[in-house]
């Protein structure tokens, strides 16, 4: 099958929506003018750097989220984890500007250390970001942030402090109301051009395969800084 712009435009924009995923989810908080609390998700959203490390988030239409990061110039990102799936879904409820998500939902919050929005108490990760830039688009606008900060829950953490996506469990958006949960990970180093020339590549790929299909979890070894 082949879409293009000429196509049904929903199903040109479905195709699309469905196939590039999963999408990470940004729960994003952010502080109103008069000082009120705002939680929403936007799984338009992704890293773009990563020295320093930037994100963005796009927004289409009218946000309190977006008015609130206007103002204040920062916001935090809790990472959606396993357990909040509904939580996070409840947020997306239009709200009135005035309503606190969190307290009506029962999450708890805790204060940032660097910005103004505080951070969900329950988050496995939390970024603190400061926005640096707005960019209009077709349709949507977009806010680049740079992460000054990083809260992570020690649980989620391996005997290195490295993440550990077994414990961290991360959900991402599919496409419509679908959601997947990332239980699992292998490791797939990138080998040398020499290696790839020799034939050794279907052999790295073959293990790969192996240690998944048979739930051998494989050491995260270093990766190189050229990686």
């Amino acid at each position: 099958m082949y879409l293009d712009t000429s196509s049904e435009h929903v199903d040109f924009i479905w195709m699309i929506k469905n196939a590039v995923v999963p999408r990470p989810i940004a729960w994003i908080g952010s502080v109103s003018p008069d000082g009120g609390y705002n939680l929403a998700p936007y799984s338009y959203f992704q890293l773009v750097t990563m020295d320093p490390p930037m994100l963005m988030v796009s927004f289409t239409g009218s946000k309190d989220t977006l008015d609130n990061i206007r103002h204040t110039g920062d916001f935090v990102v809790n990472l959606v984890t396993e357990g909040f799936e509904a939580d996070q879904t409840d947020t997306a409820a239009l709200f009135d500007a005035d309503v606190d998500e969190a307290a009506l939902l029962g999450l708890d919050t805790t204060q940032s250390t660097v910005v103004t929005p505080p951070r969900l108490a329950g988050a496995k990760v939390a970024l603190e970001c400061r926005a640096t830039e707005e960019k209009e688009m077709p349709g949507a606008t977009l806010v680049f942030a740079e992460v000054v900060g990083v809260h992570t829950d020690d649980g989620v953490l391996d005997d290195r402090g490295r993440i550990d996506i077994e414990r961290y469990r991360p959900v991402g958006r599919l496409g419509g109301a679908l959601y997947t949960t990332i239980t699992s990970a292998y490791r797939i180093p990138v080998p040398s051009a020499d290696a790839v020339l020799a034939g050794h590549r279907s052999g790295v790929l073959a293990g790969a395969v192996a240690d998944r299909t048979t739930g051998t979890p494989e050491p995260q070894a270093e990766i190189p800084a050229s990686a």
